[in-house]
């Protein structure tokens, strides 16, 4: 069985002032490996990566070299992981799909980040769904799922089941900068489309949620063909 799970930024953000989190991260996975799952594990970037591309576009660098930036602190969030799960997982961030297929071939767990300028890690984790012919991504977000409108808004509505193209109509409302990207890019969305991945959407900062997702528990948001 094969599972595709994208850890957003925020759980490296927290991890830097609790490194538990990241603890039962692994703890989750290992138990995931043991039921059975074969795991692509991508990392977003976070503050360490919004910090640098702040720093980056004083000097007036274009969007692609921001990108890039983001793309190496992706990498290194990932070599943490790797770093907590080590035999475990393939021993280094993949840099093309082709490494990250063929390291799944030989372990149980490949951890990689983003891969070019102009895609997020959402798109990655959605690629490799596909590449993989995964039926499921989990996104462990800084929300509890989708909302109709940012969350922290007044009057926000929490949306327990989504299509693919209602999701896309909401994230069409958000404009998408290095560093920056919410809920799930449109290209992303649009792999998770064309392939049926199912796509769950939920709080990352309750590790356990995802056991439960996997297990078909009512968490988060699921996006899918149908409502």
């Amino acid at each position: 069985m094969r599972l595709t799970l994208l850890l957003g930024g925020i759980v490296f953000d927290r991890a830097k002032e609790d490194q538990t989190i990241l603890d039962a991260y692994r703890d989750i996975i290992i138990r995931l490996v043991e039921k059975g799952y074969k795991l692509i594990v991508v990392a977003g970037g976070g503050r360490l990566a919004r910090e640098y591309i702040e720093s980056a576009s004083r000097y007036g660098v274009n969007k692609a070299f921001l990108d890039y930036i983001g793309i190496m602190a992706t990498r290194l969030n990932a070599a943490l992981v790797i770093a907590s799960l080590w035999s475990r997982a393939y021993p280094r961030v993949p840099e093309t799909y082709e490494e990250a297929l063929s390291g799944i071939h030989g372990y149980d767990v490949v951890v990689m980040g983003g891969m070019a300028p102009a895609q997020s890690t959402d798109a990655v984790a959605a690629v490799m769904s596909e590449m993989t012919n995964s039926k499921l991504m989990i996104k462990a977000t800084g929300a509890k799922g989708v909302y109709d409108r940012p969350p922290e808004e007044p009057g926000a509505t929490f949306i327990p089941r989504i299509t693919y193209k209602d999701l896309l109509k909401i994230v069409q409302r958000y404009q998408f900068e290095p560093g920056k990207y919410e809920l799930l890019d449109p290209i992303a969305i649009k792999v998770l489309e064309r392939s049926k991945v199912r796509c769950i959407i939920l709080n990352g900062l309750e590790p356990q949620a995802v056991l439960g997702a996997v297990s078909g528990e009512e968490v988060g948001t699921v996006v899918g063909e149908v409502v």
